[in-house]
């Protein structure tokens, strides 16, 4: 008898793990993996989104961009992709909302390139180099505008797209003559490579913005629990600034970056969850771009202020 107890006991608490489990109100964030995504990783290591009562479950990718595609997939709610990965899913018709900026960069994607004597820009490209960056993303933006800034030449540049995680070791080994990435994947090359130049964009030509997406349907049904999470980003923003060598160390940790590396770019970020002036307007030019280098099948630019939902950060 007693054993018939416990196995009814034991088929109960799995009967009612499996309806918590069920019931409960998760929401899942893919998250980018490096000091971008500062503002996430500060709320959850200090307890933020639970203190503003919600369960965030944190889900790692290493660029915005997959975290995006695991989002429009349905395999978590929000995410954390630069602009241009959002753009370019709205011009493809994908239904998704952007609650905020988390972050801006004006120096978030520099050219690291193996070079001797510090050579102009134009001097290096002169003869046809291997370039490498991410497809889809901020440093393939960042690369076109470094060819029409510079007036390099299309034909003297070979484009090679890889994951971030691979560019260092393809630098290092020649394979390829020049990266594009986001930090801290330049600052890392510089830090382990001998022989690197760095070239940067001219202030003003191009600034990435970090951003919180989510899906539609959810935040739809969910807009109580959309505005606790930006609440306890907006509590995370004032944890940075107040307390920047704690957030530092944070960041470091769980982004596994040498502290040294972390502190290097930091200043570099602007870690504030709001809405720009500027957002929309990066957004058409960018989709003129996209449609011009054939990023896109469509040739109208959407109308991109649908992607807002200003009442929300109203907290």
């Amino acid at each position: 008898m007693k054993l018939v107890f416990l196995t009814l006991l034991m088929v109960s608490l799995v009967i009612s793990g499996c309806v918590v489990s069920q019931n409960s109100t998760v929401v899942r964030i893919g998250f980018q993996n490096t000091p971008a995504s500062a503002l996430v990783q500060i709320a959850d290591e200090k307890g933020l989104f639970e203190k503003n009562g919600v369960h965030v479950k944190l889900e790692e990718f290493t660029a915005g961009k997959f975290a995006l595609q695991a989002m429009l997939a349905g395999s978590v709610e929000m995410s954390t992709p630069a602009e241009i990965p959002v753009m370019l899913a709205k011009m493809q018709g994908n239904e998704l909302y952007v609650l905020s900026e988390i972050g801006e960069n004006q120096n978030e994607a520099p050219m690291i390139v193996r070079a001797d004597g510090n050579p102009t820009i134009q001097d290096f490209f002169s003869q046809k180099r291997k370039l490498s960056t991410s497809l889809g993303g901020t440093p393939e933006y960042a690369t076109y505008q470094y060819l029409k800034h510079f007036n390099i030449s299309r034909e003297n540049v070979e484009i090679i797209a890889q994951k971030p995680e691979e560019m260092v070791g393809a630098l290092s080994s020649s394979s390829v003559d020049a990266i594009v990435i986001f930090e801290p994947y330049p600052s890392l090359a510089e830090q382990t490579l001998t022989g690197t130049t760095r070239y940067e964009l001219p202030p003003g030509v191009y600034t990435t913005a970090y951003l919180l997406a989510a899906n539609k349907t959810w935040v739809d049904q969910n807009p109580e629990q959309a505005k606790s999470i930006l609440k306890a980003l907006k509590e995370a923003e004032d944890f940075a600034r107040e307390n920047p060598v704690v957030a530092k160390e944070i960041v470091a940790r769980r982004t596994k970056f040498s502290p040294e590396l972390i502190n290097k770019i930091w200043s570099d970020f602007d870690l504030r969850a709001r809405i720009s002036d500027q957002l929309i307007q990066t957004w058409n030019e960018e989709a003129r771009w996209a449609i011009d280098t054939n990023k896109v099948t469509s040739t109208v630019i959407p109308n991109f202020t649908t992607l807002l939902r200003p009442d929300l950060q109203q907290v």
